[in-house]
């Protein structure tokens, strides 16, 4: 009696694992929203929200507002190369789009050189980052507990008011990113 062998099956749990990776490359490489802000159109003026210090304590080369729809955030860039390559590009709009429900993130017009900074493979809730690979920079807004594959992500801050705007700010949206020098502008300016 011959038998035939039959493949093995991974468990479900272990193959599923292993789409969170691609799931994870997938939302950071595929966000280039294209078009441009409708015309005249401006955000709501937003007070100013109290800022957590104890947020983080690596060194700060600056604030940025978000000017979102749902209304500002301020993210305080960190003090490193890829941070301040990022501040110069200021101000920007970009657009971005939330398909998995984890990170806001959109596609910069330029790339950043990062070679020599450090890698993040397990994102935090609340900090920016940029995937090299587009020049996709995501604001994580959700910790789902996943990891990213190499090359890994660069800090570049951190989110010290204004999170939950920009969590409400939906799935397609236009964000403008200016240095926190004076008031911030609308999004016709």
């Amino acid at each position: 009696m011959t038998s035939t062998r039959r493949p093995r099956r991974q468990p479900r749990l272990v193959a599923g694992a292993a789409l969170v990776p691609a799931s994870v490359v997938a939302l950071l490489a595929c966000w280039t929203l294209s078009g441009p802000a409708p015309s005249g159109s401006t955000l709501p003026a937003v007070p100013a929200l109290p800022t957590d210090a104890s947020v983080s304590r690596v060194p700060r080369t600056g604030d940025v507002f978000l000017r979102v729809p749902a209304g500002r955030a301020v993210v305080s860039l960190d003090d490193t190369p890829a941070a301040r390559a990022f501040a110069a590009m200021l101000p920007l709009r970009v657009s971005m789009g939330d398909p998995m429900g984890q990170a806001k993130s959109g596609r910069l017009p330029a790339p950043i050189d990062v070679s020599g900074a450090a890698r993040v493979f397990d994102p935090r809730e609340g900090e920016l980052y940029y995937w090299a690979p587009s020049h996709t920079v995501a604001i994580f807004h959700d910790d789902l507990g996943q990891s990213v594959p190499p090359p890994g992500l660069v800090r570049l801050g951190v989110v010290d008011s204004g999170l939950s705007s920009i969590d409400e700010a939906g799935n397609s949206f236009l964000v403008r990113i200016e240095p926190a020098t004076g008031t911030p502008t609308t999004m016709g300016s």
